[in-house]
């Protein structure tokens, strides 16, 4: 199924708009029907130096050095990066995926298994070649969504260096569900900050049960806990954390970021 389609899809538009939002945020209509779920899924880093065959990288060849560590970094990693890769992964759908708790079907070869979508994508420790746990022989055969519609109290904002066509220098994926103007249950993901789509389901927990004005800060703090710039995307971090404020509000209050227009709401 095409991004456009998807996007697009009655049933995906009604029950989990979040993601409709995330997709219509990334590449271009043109790109958009072209492009796959499965594609995106498995769509590989978005680097300079993993582009650049005469660089040093070890995600294309093992063992040459990290070219971003010292070099030009302004979109790279500021969380869960190794000493071997501090690339990010460039999917706004992902983000989407990860506070939906969506599900990788999965068949091989051998077997057939299902991959929770935060287990999916990896981080690059010692093996930054190694993207996903998709095995030799394998292929991806279906994403569930899992029936936990967050219909009313989403978002998906992105900031980026222009408004289309670009990669996300921090995105935000957040969806509520609340009762009487208190938090019941808040997920929220980050994008264009590490390897994979970043979630710390403990840091949730400082949301919930709390009024929807209260702690936005204290939790942008914990999901950002242990962040490091390296040089060029030190602006990252704090970008990041008022990211992370401007879109629980705009989830709790049920006012969305637009996709068309993109003004931060």
């Amino acid at each position: 199924m095409t991004n456009a389609d998807t996007a697009y899809h009655p049933e995906v538009t009604k029950h989990y708009p979040v993601l409709a939002s995330a997709i219509l945020a990334g590449a271009s209509p043109q790109l958009r029907n072209a492009a796959t779920a499965g594609g995106n899924l498995n769509q590989r880093t978005r680097c300079y130096y993993f582009y650049d065959a005469a660089a040093p990288c070890n995600k294309r060849r093992p063992g040459s050095g990290c070219g971003a560590i010292g070099g030009v970094n302004r979109h790279h990693a500021i969380l869960g990066a190794s000493e071997q890769c501090i690339a990010t992964h460039p999917s706004d759908m992902c983000v989407a995926l990860a506070v939906l708790d969506a599900r990788v079907h999965l068949s091989g070869l051998k077997n057939d298994r299902v991959v929770a979508i935060g287990d999916y994508h990896r981080l690059p420790g010692d093996e930054p070649w190694r993207d996903t746990v998709l095995a030799s022989g394998e292929l991806v055969t279906g994403i569930e969504l899992p029936d936990n519609s967050f219909t009313d109290r989403h978002t998906y904002l992105k900031l980026r260096d222009r408004l289309s066509y670009a990669f996300a220098l921090v995105s935000v994926a957040v969806v509520m569900r609340m009762n009487g103007g208190v938090i019941e249950e808040a997920r929220v993901a980050l994008g264009g900050v590490a390897h994979k789509p970043w979630r710390k389901p403990d840091a949730e927990a400082l949301l919930r049960g709390q009024p929807s004005d209260k702690k936005f800060t204290e939790f942008a703090d914990a999901i950002l806990a242990g962040a490091t710039g390296q040089g060029e995307n030190n602006f990252k971090i704090p970008l990041a954390r008022r990211a992370i404020v401007r879109a629980c509000h705009q989830a709790a209050n049920g006012t969305p970021q637009s996709q068309t227009d993109k003004r931060i709401a």
